[in-house]
């Protein structure tokens, strides 16, 4: 009857770890399932993303450059206006020059011109005739070399002036050419960001169903299991429980559970069991817990039978509550009342322990521990 009632326990608790393994692991890879034809798709986007951000880089360069020969055009444009108001100038100066010999010459073919003998009489004496004879030359070489400056300066001015011109339209000629370049990288851009915007709706089309399928394979087994999970209850409840070792569940008392000491334990992975131990030198089943409970702020008692009676219980049937710190207990032939055997439950279906003499600590499969054993009678949250 011991026999039957075990089996049928092992098999609850089995396809409870199953449900709740299928809840807490599988849940989470869906949300980001993948699969060959995902990851090509993925690498198409990743390869098409970073094209475009090549591209976009190109596209800032060539706005950079245009940008340059923009303001080289404006600065050679406002040259321009500043020699054409230089070669007004020059052309206002030539124009009063030239009036002012036109006035002269005029002057001289109205009156005639003025002959030595103009000057001899004008003159009060030898120096004066000198003086006004020297006057007369220079009056005429300064017309003239007024009139030869101005143009000269004119000349010059011109010259700058279609230097000017000849450069703004070189200027021109490159700022069309780099418009012409920037709309392009543009276009391919434009182009790029729509391709990896179709590569992205298909990679999340490729993700989704995915997903959706492997929700249903999730659906299917977690449907199969609970089938297994309702006939392994009504067999057990026709053979009987067991017992709980005197202990009663309240789901409502269920408070937090300490990680905390799951982390104090893994520190001690490897070290050798000892019978009676209680330290890092060496630890037995319930040693180890005590003392990984103790470092995080919690007493609990020295034995397994004694652990077994601390906190909150959680039936053996209930593995769905199980979570990291929770302490994991083993009776023989799955009697409650004879707890030989303590671990602490890390997660994922897995739970550490000092497991006998010539082992060390280490991490062991809870599931695997029922299906083999079948002695698992339940847990207990401090």
């Amino acid at each position: 009857m011991r026999m039957s009632r075990r089996h049928a326990l092992t098999r609850i608790a089995a396809a409870a770890l199953s449900l709740c393994l299928l809840a807490g692991v599988s849940a989470p890879a869906f949300g980001a399932p993948t699969n060959a034809a995902i990851e090509a798709k993925r690498k198409q986007a990743d390869a098409a993303q970073n094209k475009l951000d090549d591209l976009q880089t190109q596209v800032e360069m060539r706005y950079e450059e245009l940008q340059q020969i923009e303001d080289s055009l404006t600065e050679t444009r406002q040259r321009i206006v500043l020699t054409q108001s230089q070669l007004d100038a020059a052309n206002a100066a030539l124009s009063s020059s030239q009036a002012q010999l036109d006035v002269r010459a005029t002057a001289i073919y109205r009156n005639g011109e003025v002959g030595l003998i103009d000057v001899f009489v004008g003159a009060t004496n030898f120096n004066d005739f000198i003086s006004r004879l020297d006057l007369m030359r220079r009056i005429g070489r300064s017309d003239a070399a007024l009139v030869s400056a101005v143009k000269d300066a004119r000349s010059r001015v011109e010259a700058a002036q279609a230097a000017l011109e000849a450069r703004e339209a070189e200027q021109v000629a490159l700022r069309d050419q780099a418009r012409a370049k920037t709309q392009e990288y543009q276009d391919a851009f434009a182009q790029q960001k729509s391709y990896l915007s179709t590569l992205n709706s298909q990679l999340k089309k490729l993700i989704a169903d995915e997903r959706a399928r492997l929700a249903k394979i999730a659906a299917a087994q977690a449907a199969a299991v609970a089938a297994k999970l309702k006939a392994a209850a009504a067999k057990a409840a026709k053979s009987g429980s067991g017992g709980n070792g005197g202990r009663t569940f309240d789901a409502g008392a269920l408070g937090g559970s300490h990680a905390d000491a799951v982390a104090v334990a893994k520190h001690y992975l490897g070290v050798p069991y000892v019978w009676g131990g209680t330290s890092p030198s060496g630890f037995d089943c319930s040693g180890l817990v005590q003392y990984s409970y103790a470092k995080i702020g919690i007493s609990l008692p020295r034995t397994s039978r004694e652990q077994f009676h601390v906190g909150t219980f959680i039936p053996r049937d209930r593995l769905d509550l199980l979570k990291p710190g929770d302490l994991v207990f083993f009776g023989y032939n799955g009697d409650a009342g004879q707890i030989h055997h303590v671990g602490m439950y890390v997660g994922s279906s897995d739970f550490i322990e000092a497991p006998a003499s010539g082992e060390v600590v280490r991490i062991s499969s809870l599931v695997a521990r029922i299906e083999s054993r079948g002695d698992y009678v339940g847990a207990a949250r401090p």
